[in-house]
C-alpha cells in the first residue's frame, strides 16, 4: 500500500547508489547537511532516491 519508497545514502557511496538503482530507485535530489565533525566525502552532499507506486506499475505491470 505504499504510495513511494525512498533511500537516501553520501553521493560519494556508490556501491549504494547502484543498489538502489538496481532495486528500481531514481535519483531525485542532491543535498547538503552540516555535520559537527564531518567525515570525508561529506562535502559532496547527501543524495535522495525514490520508487513510486507509478512507476512500479508502469513497469512491471506493463510487462508481458
Amino acid at each position: 500500500g505504499a504510495e513511494r519508497i525512498w533511500a537516501q545514502t553520501m553521493a560519494v557511496n556508490c556501491r549504494s547508489r547502484r543498489v538502489m538503482e538496481r532495486c528500481g530507485l531514481s535519483h531525485v535530489r542532491t543535498f547538503h547537511l552540516a555535520w559537527d565533525d564531518p567525515i570525508e566525502g561529506t562535502e559532496q552532499g547527501e543524495v535522495e532516491y525514490e520508487l513510486s507506486r507509478n512507476d512500479w506499475s508502469r513497469k512491471h505491470l506493463s510487462q508481458p
